[in-house]
């Protein structure tokens, strides 16, 4: 295991110095997994193994080094991309248990990091051979309502001029949301995060706190039975926080 670190270390000094470092992007999330997936398929083919420098990327081709630095304490890592990942919303890469304990972020679970590119990868994983095989193309197809279960909206704010409601939806879209929309009604534009199942609403609300969101506004969806048709309630609001910024701003 020991030799197996000096190894990697080795060759990851040895390609700082071969190739210059490409600015990746800066003060995003990282989160990490180890023991619960110890062996796993990787989706580039390999066994992961938690001891190893490696990360999950949803857009790096495999192979590709990264450095990874932590904000908050100055420590870095270079991490090889074998898997796809993080899915869970607002996070950017996903870590190697040991790379997670050379960032010191085992214990908080995320960390705010840079990515720097130390080299591009070539390999985008396995071939598959598709000869012989059906493939049935996917079609977009409407969900069904849950009519039973309560929908909501997370109101990020209320402004009178729209210029400002655009800067709230690019934060939103920058860090990662999805479903936005803005909502207008006498002169003033709501931005939200429309449309949450119930079951989606704390994981919804954990990551905006996650990232640097902490004033919004829960608002329950009413849904017409017979329409299907959607529109946002008025009179009932379910507030997790409730502040002036969230609740009218200019």
């Amino acid at each position: 295991m020991k030799m197996r670190k000096l190894l990697l270390a080795a060759l990851m000094a040895a390609t700082t110095v071969a190739f210059a470092q490409d600015y990746y992007k800066t003060n995003v999330l990282a989160s990490y997994y180890g023991a619960e997936l110890q062996g796993a398929k990787t989706a580039s083919g390999e066994n992961f193994n938690m001891y190893d420098y490696t990360a999950a990327h949803n857009s790096m081709p495999f192979n590709t080094l990264v450095k990874v630095t932590n904000i908050a304490n100055s420590k870095t890592v270079i991490v090889r991309i074998n898997d796809r990942g993080p899915y869970s919303l607002g996070r950017e890469i996903d870590l190697s248990l040991s790379a997670a304990e050379a960032l010191d972020m085992v214990r908080t679970g995320t960390a705010r990091v840079n990515l720097e590119i130390i080299q591009w990868g070539t390999n985008n994983g396995p071939t598959t051979d598709v000869s012989g095989v059906t493939e049935t193309p996917f079609v977009v197809t409407e969900t069904p309502i849950d009519l039973e279960e309560k929908h909501y909206d997370v109101q990020l704010g209320a402004y009178t001029e729209f210029a400002n409601a655009q800067i709230m939806a690019n934060r939103l879209y920058k860090a990662g949301f999805s479903n936005i929309a803005y909502q207008t009604e006498n002169n003033i534009t709501r931005v939200v995060i429309r449309d949450v199942s119930a079951s989606d609403l704390d994981f919804t609300v954990a990551a905006l706190k996650q990232n640097g969101f902490s004033d919004y506004l829960v608002r329950q969806r009413k849904l017409d039975a017979s329409t299907t048709k959607e529109t946002t309630t008025t009179t009932i609001t379910t507030t997790t926080r409730t502040t002036t910024s969230a609740a009218a701003e200019k």
